[in-house]
């Protein structure tokens, strides 16, 4: 996939088809290619519908609530994006590997999953992706212990703890400037603070757009 185009070739049925996926609401190169897989298996089983019919939709495309949501870009040129529907590392990492060239404020948080019998918290796994960023905000119940993890495993941005959830957005309004992302992908569960993940997304999306 090119300049966010998928192009498919199946020689056995006579399909050659390209998808212009420019035009695709999301956030995260792994949406982009999650799209051009779904897509291009339709186009390759051969059922009579087409690229054009395919095209004509890209733009009306959705992602699920809370999962690398576009919230919106505020007045400051900062984009808001809701992945609150990461509630362990794996889907963190899947999230945040998404966001090459876009520098963001990460912040993660809640309550930290024990992964394996040496009780690994398992965020020495995003220090790759995090070191990409420019900031980590840590915050809830496991925000100490994620901040000191991420630390000793060799995290080279700033880690800065904060409070809760409403704290994490108040510090990372101060960092983030014109051109960057605030993203929310704790990591964790939500129930330190929230009844749920969708719950805690709609809490950043309320912050997001407060003054």
């Amino acid at each position: 996939m090119e300049a966010k185009i998928a192009r498919l070739e199946v020689r056995a049925i006579g399909v050659a088809s390209q998808l212009e996926l420019g035009l695709l609401k999301v956030i995260g190169e792994h949406n982009y290619y999650n799209a051009a897989v779904a897509a291009l298996s339709v186009l390759g089983l051969g059922i009579g519908i087409d690229s054009k019919e395919i095209n004509a939709t890209i733009d009306k495309l959705r992602p699920p609530p809370h999962r690398m949501q576009f919230v919106h870009k505020d007045i400051h040129g900062v984009t808001w994006v809701d992945d609150s529907k990461a509630t362990n590392v794996e889907a963190s990492y899947a999230g945040l590997a998404g966001l090459r060239g876009q520098k963001s404020v990460i912040l993660l948080g809640g309550i930290a999953k024990v992964i394996d019998e040496h009780k690994s918290n398992g965020f020495e796994k995003l220090i790759e992706p995090l070191n990409r960023h420019k900031c980590v905000i840590t915050f809830g119940y496991s925000g100490s212990l994620i901040c000191k993890t991420l630390l000793e495993s060799g995290l080279s941005v700033p880690c800065i703890e904060a409070k809760d959830l409403a704290d994490a957005v108040n510090n990372a309004r101060t960092i983030a400037t014109y051109g960057d992302a605030i993203v929310l992908s704790p990591g964790c569960a939500s129930f330190d603070e929230f009844r749920n993940f969708e719950n805690r997304g709609t809490v950043f999306q309320e912050l997001a757009f407060s003054s």
